[in-house]
């Protein structure tokens, strides 16, 4: 029998997604860290596949994480530790007494170690873990970063780390995710991609192929520098910068009441939070230029009345859905309440297995599984992160804050949204101008608590 196994990957984890690795980190009071260490330790040895490491198999065509089923796994545990005579500026901690405010993202060297790659090719030449833990003590508060490599992990499969990891903390059972050498969703795409087609012909620009051409292109070269370049002409050109917004749960029932009266469609809070947050940076710019949204759609619920061992399914099964244009003009002009409700029926094909069928075509034919995003002038990649539960974990201490990293390069304009203790956190990529514009919008939310 052999020591390990090799579990393949899907098209979904290599869309590009191979090239990054995403980092959560949190701000806490203080932690255990020997008990820390302790708990990870226990999760890898239960958990192997947070063990393997990345290797391309030639017989089938694909990356894969190599798997050992058996033996010490003390040697895969990349866990470090950083010390800090100093104090974390408070510009980086969640103030739960402002019911709305702006917060400035720190640096990732004290959530990931410099060593840590970011790319399958890195992971696969060093053998690197593709799961890591970061700590840095300050003198006021300790930061902990969790990483993984994105082309094995979605934002879902991360938040089962981050359960597994605090259940271990509290000494509770989980569930661990089964290894196999097959995957589960290969095989619920591969059904699909067979079944009788539930979309209209790809030659006839159908509305679900028209938005993926318009949004989705292949990644070629040139269309990975160019998005890469697109990202440093807006640090660089705009002065754009990675910050956060928190929102307590006063500023949310606020805009619950002001949504409230005339939307004629069921929003959720993440509809409202974003068509809040578009209105509120572009502020003052009512120009007729197109605000696209691109989101990343998770297909698991989709699939899993045939396939209920994706309940558990940890790598990549997220989509990227088109949402219907907004016009700054609409951002101006629209109620918070019309503009949620727009987003919400832009997402509803994205609901049906029908758009499923149809995006695991289009990425199959037209990208043969490579995507990369069309460049264009106001093109936002939204997340919305809160079904992964990245928050709910504690480390046994007080919590301050929670940030979110895509690396090696983030897109230029990019939204991502997670509860928060009992509100929720913004995590954007703006220009400078619109991180102003939205400074004045959260002021003012602030001075309407009172009406409440």
């Amino acid at each position: 029998m052999s020591d390990t196994i090799l579990a393949p990957l899907t098209q979904l984890d290599q869309s590009s997604l191979e090239n990054h690795a995403i980092s959560t980190g949190y701000v806490v009071q203080h932690v255990d860290i020997d008990a820390l260490r302790s708990a990870t330790l226990r999760v890898i040895d239960k958990w192997r596949l947070l063990a393997g490491h990345i290797e391309w198999s030639n017989t089938l065509s694909t990356w894969c994480v190599r798997v050992p089923v058996h033996g010490d796994v003390s040697g895969r545990l990349k866990f470090t530790v950083n010390k800090l005579k100093t104090r974390l500026p408070p510009s980086f901690v969640v103030n739960e007494n402002i019911s709305a405010h702006i917060l400035s993202r720190p640096p990732l060297k004290y959530f990931r170690h410099e060593s840590v790659p970011d790319n399958f090719q890195s992971y696969a030449s060093s053998k690197a873990p593709i799961f890591s833990v970061h700590v840095t003590e300050f003198a006021n508060c300790t930061c902990v970063g969790l990483t993984v490599a994105h082309g094995v992990f979605d934002g879902f499969g991360g938040g089962l780390i981050i359960h597994a990891l605090d259940d271990e903390l509290k000494g509770k059972p989980w569930d661990v995710p089964p290894l196999s050498e097959s995957n589960i969703l290969r095989e619920a795409l591969h059904d699909l991609e067979s079944a009788p087609r539930m979309y209209d012909d790809i030659h006839k620009e159908t509305a679900t192929y028209s938005a993926l051409r318009r949004t989705l292109v292949p990644a070629s070269i040139h269309n990975t520098l160019a998005l890469a370049a697109g990202a440093v002409y807006e640090k660089i050109w705009h002065n754009a910068e990675c910050k956060m917004i928190y929102l307590g749960p006063k500023a949310v029932a606020k805009l619950r009441k002001e949504a409230k009266d005339d939307a004629t469609l069921k929003v959720s809070t993440a509809d409202l939070l974003v068509a809040w947050f578009l209105k509120a940076i572009y502020t003052n710019e009512e120009d007729d230029t197109p605000v696209c949204l691109r989101s990343t759609v998770a297909i698991r619920a989709h699939l899993m009345d045939k396939y209920p061992a994706l309940k558990l399914y940890p790598h990549n099964a997220v989509a990227i859905h088109p949402v219907t244009p907004f016009t700054k003009q609409d951002l101006a002009s629209k109620s918070l309440s019309e503009l949620a409700v727009l987003h919400r029926r832009s997402l509803k094909p994205a609901t049906e297995l029908a758009w499923v069928q149809a995006y695991n075509a289009y990425l199959s034919k037209a990208l043969r599984g490579h995507l990369s995003f069309r460049l264009g002038p106001e093109n936002w990649l939204y997340s919305n992160q809160m079904q992964g539960g990245l928050n709910e974990i504690d480390f046994d201490s007080k919590q301050y804050s929670m940030f979110f990293w895509l690396t090696p390069v983030e897109p230029g304009r990019m939204l991502t949204i997670n509860r928060f203790k009992d509100g929720y956190i913004l995590l954007a990529n703006a220009r400078s101008k619109r991180w102003r514009a939205a400074q004045k919008i959260v002021e003012d939310l602030n001075k309407l608590e009172a009406h409440l």
